[in-house]
């Protein structure tokens, strides 16, 4: 029991510490949001069938409020060393696309070893492309707040980061998915944080992210594709 007490006399400081110097200025925000991705192509490199295509003009779709749902994570760090306005944050954004296997689609390159160059349509050779269990992204943002009024901050933010897909196709009925660690994702936004109540704050928030996933695993091969979306998200923080 002495020990214990010992323990807390010893790192009742640094607790103490922590919430002046660091724990005051951190906000925590968790939000749901829909996101809206562009068309983009795909790139197919599949040795095991001598195939490398490239399709152009695959249209995505998002289902953020299926499940698993839309959501994102960040947590704020006020630099007031710097500018009491300006601020720093990692951000975890879990978002999903689906492809249309019905779509018509423009493919260009080598089918089966045999050269093609037409408009297909996409599930004739592609039954799935997706990143459904998350096109998720690690974020550096850096930010400015502009005080309109004490409890109302519009805001500005650049980040970037990387994505961690999971990556999933089905091409001429061979399935492969997985996880991993893919390529540069850079992100601008905006938005306004606004108080609630004491220190719950609510959020609202539109951002812009574009990225390229190469070299993803599929059956017997890799596929690329570059990846840009618009968000809407909303949610709500708390300020320690």
């Amino acid at each position: 029991m002495l020990t214990r007490v010992k323990v807390i006399k010893v790192l009742a400081p640094f607790f103490v510490f922590f919430y002046n110097c660091v724990a005051q200025d951190l906000i925590l925000f968790a939000y749901l949001g829909k996101s809206f991705p562009a068309s983009t192509y795909l790139k197919v490199s599949q040795d095991i069938n001598q195939t490398f295509l490239r399709f152009d003009g695959v249209k995505l779709s998002d289902k953020s409020f299926e499940f698993p749902l839309y959501y994102g994570l960040r947590i704020t760090y006020r630099l007031k060393f710097v500018n009491p306005r300006t601020f720093v944050e990692f951000e975890f954004i879990h978002s999903k696309v689906y492809s249309d296997p019905e779509q018509a689609v423009k493919v260009a390159g080598i089918y089966r070893d045999s050269l093609i160059n037409s408009v297909i349509r996409f599930g004739d050779i592609v039954q799935n492309f997706s990143i459904s269990h998350g096109l998720n992204y690690g974020i550096l943002n850096f930010g400015y707040k502009f005080d309109l009024k004490p409890y109302i901050s519009p805001f500005l933010k650049f980040g970037f980061g990387v994505s961690i897909p999971h990556f999933e196709t089905t091409i001429d009925s061979l399935s492969f998915e997985r996880y991993e660690v893919n390529d540069f994702v850079v992100q601008l936004s905006c938005g306004i944080d606004f108080r609630v109540y004491r220190g719950i704050f609510g959020m609202v928030e539109l951002k812009y992210t574009s990225g390229e996933i190469v070299n993803a695993g599929i059956y017997g091969g890799t596929a690329e594709t570059f990846i840009k979306m618009f968000h809407f998200v909303f949610g709500f923080g708390y300020s320690f």
